[in-house]
């Protein structure tokens, strides 16, 4: 069974967990799709904002991002430890999540599939996981931090304008300029 532990500024910097946390982060997502950790861990003051990671017992298993506003909760980062994948943890902490946000929908983001990309497999994979676990498209793609990405959602479809919502309400006027995302289809 697993269980969570939230990540916050006052996570110790020096410990072992943060280490299995930075080096799970650093790897598992592309240098040009991660915010720096610091801003994310400072983030979680706001009470919208959840850092977790998960433990099997002791061992760290992945960890989720997420930003609610309203009723709209944006899933911005899951992963799992290599090692660890096809084993059912990420169908576990999909499930947390729809147990932690029953009233919301959830939306993510993913790479738009692309069969003359050298990770289209991988892409595939991802998507068909989505897909098995209730999340279908919401009919638009998105171009986030030079990425063409498909956008998906369960509990209900999440219009384009409830998305660029969240990232307004997250990142604070002057941020959102910076770091828009653009719908593009």
């Amino acid at each position: 069974m697993l269980h969570t532990k939230p990540v916050t500024k006052k996570i110790k910097y020096d410990t072992e967990g943060f280490h299995h946390i930075k080096e799970l982060y650093s790897s598992a997502f592309p240098r040009q799709e991660q915010a720096p950790l610091p801003f994310l861990i400072n983030q979680t003051k706001k009470d919208t904002v959840r850092f977790d990671a998960y433990y099997d017992g002791d061992v760290f298993v992945g960890l989720t991002y997420t930003i609610s506003f309203g009723d709209t909760t944006y899933l911005w980062y899951l992963a799992t430890q290599r090692e660890l994948r096809s084993q059912g943890y990420g169908a576990q902490i999909m499930q947390h999540l729809r147990k932690v946000y029953p009233n919301n929908r959830i939306v993510l983001n993913l790479d738009a599939q692309d069969e003359s990309a050298s990770d289209s497999e991988i892409r595939k994979r991802r998507k068909e996981f989505y897909i098995r676990n209730g999340y279908t498209s919401t009919g638009y793609l998105c171009m986030f931090h030079g990425n063409r990405l498909d956008v998906m959602s369960i509990n209900g479809n999440v219009t384009a304008n409830e998305f660029l919502a969240i990232f307004k309400h997250y990142f604070g006027p002057i941020m959102y300029l910076l770091a828009r995302p653009k719908i593009i289809s």
